[in-house]
Parts: structure tokens; sequence; C-alpha cells
């Protein structure tokens, strides 16, 4: 059965959005990734997006040139990177997954599409002892209440900047000590957080309602009284972080590589380290595995029989 173009595309981000409960970001990646390929698809067929379209047309070698010009920069005017290419590959191997599933295809073009080859970087992450430095004594005068619990709560649990900014006080259990999350696709997942991040909510906690003036659920609340936005954590993370360390990259997401790091190196199951990531797949959480020069020492004095 064919349908307008412009009718799949329609129905398959309603699907994303409805079925999967993508989040607004995904949402808006898949869609902008999708209209891409679709003018390019309705420019190579010659016709509009209200027009009948079979997707026989566009099959694996057509999908594999799409690729190919991405990294043209004469074919979009610019040079996609890899991660970014392997990033719009997913969106169409998806895509044509549910038309396939749909039966709107007779065979999924995409699953034969294959991924370009990326370098493997290692994850940035803080040293035990630059964090111990960070919310020890050293800087305990140039770290305010708040963004000492906010610090100790990203690296106690690894979450992401989103999830701590929707982190809701009612999602807090004090007495088990753990946090109730959202993560991607509002998947909900438990995370334990350790003694000091205990004691730094609740010294938050105290000063917490001088600020919350509009009574908003959200665990963090900026001076102004308002949930905290993206922006304005990176750039306290900056600040912080810069104090102990001169990586480039200073944000949320560098205290979950150091959470992620140091549950490894000192001997945390992955799988467990994956759930508390909330990570689908074990292949990403494997990224973690890297071999620091803790490790090294450690293997080595439990291995050696001179060590």
């Amino acid at each position: 059965m064919e349908k307008k173009f412009n009718e799949y595309l329609s129905e398959y981000l309603n699907y994303i959005k409805v079925n999967r409960n993508y989040s607004r970001h995904t949402y808006r990646s898949y869609e902008t990734d999708l209209k891409q390929f679709g003018e390019y698809i309705l420019t190579s067929s010659n016709i509009s997006g209200n027009e009948k379209f079979s997707f026989d047309k566009a099959d694996t070698t057509f999908i594999k040139t799409f690729v190919a010009n991405l990294s043209d920069p004469f074919a979009y005017k610019k040079k996609y990177s890899k991660k970014t290419i392997s990033r719009k590959i997913s969106v169409i191997k998806s895509f044509y997954k549910y038309l396939y599933k749909k039966k709107y295809i007779r065979k999924n073009f995409a699953a034969g599409v294959g991924f370009p080859k990326m370098e493997k970087k290692l994850p940035s992450f803080l040293t035990e002892k630059e964090l111990t430095n960070l919310l020890g004594q050293k800087f305990i005068t140039r770290i305010s209440i708040t963004d000492k619990a906010i610090i100790e709560l990203f690296y106690s649990t690894g979450i992401r900047l989103s999830e701590l900014i929707e982190l809701t006080l009612d999602k807090v259990d004090f007495k088990n000590k753990t946090i109730r999350v959202f993560g991607k696709g509002s998947k909900e997942r438990i995370v334990p957080f350790g003694n000091e991040a205990d004691k730094a909510i609740k010294n938050y906690l105290s000063i917490r309602e001088i600020s919350n003036t509009g009574n908003l659920p959200n665990l963090f609340i900026s001076n102004n009284g308002k949930k905290f936005y993206p922006e304005k954590i990176r750039r306290m993370m900056n600040k912080n972080l810069s104090l102990v360390t001169d990586l480039k990259k200073r944000s949320a997401h560098v205290l979950r590589h150091s959470f992620a790091t140091h549950l490894l190196d000192n001997g945390a199951d992955i799988r467990a380290v994956k759930d508390m990531l909330g990570h689908e797949s074990l292949s990403t959480t494997q990224v973690y595995t890297h071999v620091t020069p803790e490790r090294l020492k450690k293997a080595y004095k439990q291995s050696h029989p001179r060590a």
C-alpha cells in the first residue's frame, strides 16, 4: 500500500512520540534527520511530499549514496562528522525498521547499511584525588552550598544533567539513600547515593525554601526561585571544576564519566554500572573499561609475585 511521503513521515514521528515516548530533544533530532533524508528522496525522485511514493525506490544503494553525500562538503555545504553521520544512519535504520514492520516495504533496505568507523575516544574524567580536593576542605569556602550538593549528587549517582534538573524532592528517598530517576525515553531507574551526597543535600535543603517562593517540586531551585536551566549549571560546573583540573571539558558529563570510571576501577560489576547509568546496551558502558594507571597498579600488586 503506497502512501504520500509526508504521511509515512508523520506516522513514524507520531509513533516515536506517543508509543516510544521519546524525549523532546530526541524527537527533534529524529525529525530533523528524517526531513533531510526526505528532501533527498523527493529531490532524487522529482516528486513532492504530497505525492504517493514507493520506498522500493529508496533501496540500500540509494541510502548508501545519501550517506556518502554527508561526507561531501559540496553536497550539503558542510562535511558532517562521523558521529553525526552515525546518528543519522541510526535514525534511518529505525525508520526503515518501522516501515518494514508495518509492511510498507518488502525488505528492510537499511539493514545492510553500515556505520562509519569511529575513532575511539576515551571519556574525560577527574581523578579521585581531584574530586577529593574539590569536595573536601581545600575549596570548601569557594563552593556554595547549592553547588556542592549538585556536584556531590552528580558524582555520587552519575545522573545526566537533564535528569538532575527534573529530579523532584519526592523522588529522593533519604531512608534508603536512593533517587528515582526518569531517564531517556522516560525509563525509570533507581540509583543509590552515598553518605557525602546525603550530607550535602540535607545541608542544601536547610536553605532551599528561601529561594523556593513558587513552591516548585524540583529538588534544586535557583536563587531566583525558578527551576535551573541547563546553561546555568554548565557555567557553574565549568567554574568549579576549573579549580582542580585543566581538562577542556568541565561539565556534568565529566562527573558522569568519573562516576563510572571510579566504580569500575574499584571492582564494581559492569552490569550494575550499566543499570545505574541507564544504558540500554552493555556495549555503551564498556567505554569506561579503559585501563587507567590506578587499575594497572592495582592489577600489578594483586597479580605479580614480586609486587
